[in-house]
């Protein structure tokens, strides 16, 4: 009797061992899911950035292939940064009279190939909300507004004197 109730008493220590044992593994492999799914989940969000930024990087991609484009251009055409010089223009908004308008707009334009006008603001209009910039004016017109803030590009080497 007393061998039967040692191998019960063996047999329930053994039991209560492996049970334990399979606690510890159980609660071991819950951190771990814990864990995993942390990073899984850091994971997802930087795989959800990296989506959300690949039409920028596509973007930016096809603005690098536009630049190498224009810059292949340029050499084609034989233009040398060197031979171009720029200067800032700014006029102020304010009131202008159309000849006063159609002056400025004139010498802006009037260097031909020479010279490349970029607007960084280009603003006019009509002081009257009746009159018309494309239209003769009324009696009584007040005239326009104009602004104009921008960059003129212009050729300090003749193109003939350009060496190719």
């Amino acid at each position: 009797m007393n061998a039967t109730r040692t191998l019960k008493l063996v047999l329930l220590a053994l039991a209560t061992a492996l049970l334990g044992g399979g606690a510890w593994m159980a609660h071991k492999g819950l951190k771990q899911l814990a864990w995993e799914r942390q990073q899984f989940a850091q994971l997802q969000l930087g795989l959800d950035n990296a989506r959300r930024l690949i039409p920028e990087v596509q973007q930016r991609e096809q603005l690098v292939r536009s630049i190498k484009e224009v810059a292949a251009q340029v050499d084609r055409m034989g233009f040398d940064p060197s031979q171009w010089g720029e200067r800032r223009l700014r006029r102020a908004q304010g009131p202008a009279t159309r000849a006063e308008a159609a002056q400025f707009l004139g010498e802006l334009g009037r260097g031909g190939a020479g010279q490349i006008f970029v607007a960084d603001v280009f603003d006019i209009a009509t002081v009257s909300s009746d009159a018309s910039l494309f239209h003769p004016p009324l009696p009584g017109d007040q005239g326009l507004t104009l602004g104009v803030t921008g960059t003129l590009h212009f050729q300090t080497v003749s193109v003939s004197q350009s060496p190719r």
